[in-house]
């Protein structure tokens, strides 16, 4: 492969669509259904970036959420989704005292090709408070992800750095994978649109034992949230560790800490994932 660019970040803002302009194009019916146009830019293989589907998804939930924090996010992709028009399905499941529960599918006609549930919360009084903080990170030297012929255009949206392990088809037996990451967008903080979009970014820990690059899909994702703020936090600056837990049978299950650039963790989830190779 021949590089093309310096970097995932060299593409100008203008020829790129950011996840926030994704969601300030999406137009809503009576009925609460989402409708979105989503460039190729955001392409990942043969379906689009996951964290673009789940931005949606909580963008279809939200007028069912009462406003309340997001503390759960389950996904399960069922199929491809094709950019262009997609169609966000939305329904309350459950409304409670404090929690609302709300359901978002990404359809084609009768097809489901991914659905999500997410549990939104409201704080409540507790005298159990507890955070996780970013491991040390000195002493790690960072290497800039290049952007080559035939790696997906979605990486183009990102700059990122591999803190630790090595990339896929290095042929090196990794179990963790470090990445500071930043993402391209049009907004100043972090919404939960570019969280979704950051959290998503890791492959498969796995992708980097094979000598060669192979394709990789995610089956099943829940990402839980700590209750950090993340709103007042900038794009830059994120660091996301990624462990690998189990691998059998060409189906992996990692584990994800998304940490704000003030160290603190702000979501972590688990994902099981594919490997065609």
């Amino acid at each position: 492969m021949v590089a093309t660019e310096p970097d995932t970040g060299a593409r100008s803002d203008a020829a790129r669509q950011t996840v926030s302009a994704v969601i300030a194009g999406c137009r809503r019916a009576d009925d609460g259904t989402l409708t979105a146009e989503v460039r190729e830019d955001w392409m990942q293989g043969r379906s689009l970036y996951g964290g673009v589907q789940a931005a949606l998804a909580t963008e279809a939930m939200r007028p069912f959420s009462d406003d309340l924090p997001i503390r759960t996010l389950q996904a399960t992709l069922c199929a491809p989704v094709a950019h262009g028009r997609l169609r966000i399905e939305a329904r309350l499941l459950r409304a409670g005292g404090n929690t609302r529960q709300v359901e978002a599918r990404i359809v084609d006609g009768e097809q489901v090709l991914a659905l999500f549930v997410g549990i939104f919360g409201r704080a409540r009084e507790s005298a159990v408070a507890h955070d996780f903080i970013q491991p040390a990170l000195d002493g790690l030297t960072g290497t800039r992800m290049p952007f080559v012929d035939g790696m997906p255009p979605f990486l183009r949206q990102f700059s990122a750095e591999l803190l630790k392990g090595h990339f896929p088809g290095s042929g090196a037996t990794d179990t963790e994978h470090v990445y500071r990451l930043s993402l391209h967008d049009d907004a100043e903080r972090t919404g939960l649109a570019q969280l979704l979009t950051l959290s998503d970014f890791p492959p498969p820990v796995g992708l980097s034992w094979l000598r060669r690059f192979t394709p990789g899909s995610t089956m099943t994702w829940m990402l839980n949230f700590t209750g950090r703020a993340f709103e007042t936090q900038p794009l830059s600056g994120w660091v996301i560790d990624v462990k690998l837990d189990a691998a059998h049978d060409g189906y992996t299950q990692q584990t994800v800490t998304l940490f704000g650039p003030d160290g603190y963790a702000v979501a972590r989830g688990t994902q099981c994932m594919v490997i065609f190779g």
